[in-house]
């Protein structure tokens, strides 16, 4: 098959995870379909993650694209999407894993679908990482609404393999948050599409998540999600149709959600 054949890119996006990334390469290496390429985003990693990579490059697929400085995971993805070449892509992060029919069971559901569903995704199995080992924690089935208002403060989806053409029709991945896309930047994007277009769910465990002490999402970086999150909500309602003002409130923690939508008057 040649590469113009491909239908499929996986994109890793890694910062300093030289502990994870081989099971995340791996876990693309033992794909039931096997027509794919990985590109694999260096943000300016400071430990051994390019000597890693070096070890997989052997196989054709397999790309490697080291930045020059670290910006974060909405640039990085930016830079990975000015790469795609392929019809379809889908992320994969560096500290996580897919089940090993992930690409055949998404792209055999992306095929099915009409040209208005811009993302397949899936059930989200959540692991633990407690004293080097893995736990199983939780698998999510993502609630599915008609409304997509709802998916203002709907748990975060994965896998999501999105349509390339449709990722670049909304602007790709924006960084014009006050946190330069260093936080949210799956839901920005996740709600770009929304908007313009539909989302499957396929009900089959095909991501596994794991919780541990540096996830980005940790409690300790909260502060930097709520300034991401407020301006990346207050712009989506904007670009949905300006037809509500939201309501924040903050938690004791630090948490920032949309309370209550005020329709706008409309002018007469």
């Amino acid at each position: 098959m040649t590469p113009a054949m491909l239908l499929i890119t996986v994109v890793i996006p890694t910062y300093n995870r030289e502990k994870y990334l081989p099971t995340a390469i791996e876990s693309v290496l033992n794909q039931t379909h096997k027509e794919w390429k990985l590109l694999i985003v260096d943000d300016a990693s400071t430990d051994h993650t390019q000597a890693i990579v070096k070890k997989y490059l052997e196989d054709p697929r397999i790309h490697y694209m080291l930045l020059p400085e670290n910006s974060g995971i909405g640039k990085t993805m930016a830079a990975a999407l000015e790469r795609i070449d392929t019809p379809y892509f889908v992320s994969l992060d560096s500290d996580d894993w897919f089940d090993e029919r992930t690409l055949e069971i998404l792209l055999h559901e992306m095929e099915r679908q009409p040209e208005t569903t811009n993302v397949v995704f899936s059930n989200t199995v959540f692991w633990k990482e407690v004293d080097g080992t893995r736990e199983l924690s939780e698998i999510m089935r993502p609630p599915i609404y008609e409304d997509k208002y709802y998916y203002l403060e709907a748990p975060m989806v994965w896998p999501r393999f999105y349509r390339t053409q449709a990722v670049r029709d909304v602007g790709g991945f924006e960084c014009d948050d006050p946190m330069q896309g260093r936080y949210s930047h799956d839901k920005y994007m996740l709600l770009k599409l929304i908007g313009t277009g539909d989302i499957h769910w396929v009900d089959a465990n095909l991501y596994h998540y794991l919780i541990h002490e540096s996830n980005n999402s940790h409690t300790k970086n909260w502060p930097q999600w709520t300034k991401a999150r407020k301006y990346i909500l207050t712009k989506i309602l904007k670009l949905w149709g300006d037809e509500y003002e939201p309501v924040f409130v903050y938690t004791p923690e630090g948490w920032i959600y949309v309370n209550e939508l005020i329709p706008k008057e409309k002018p007469s």
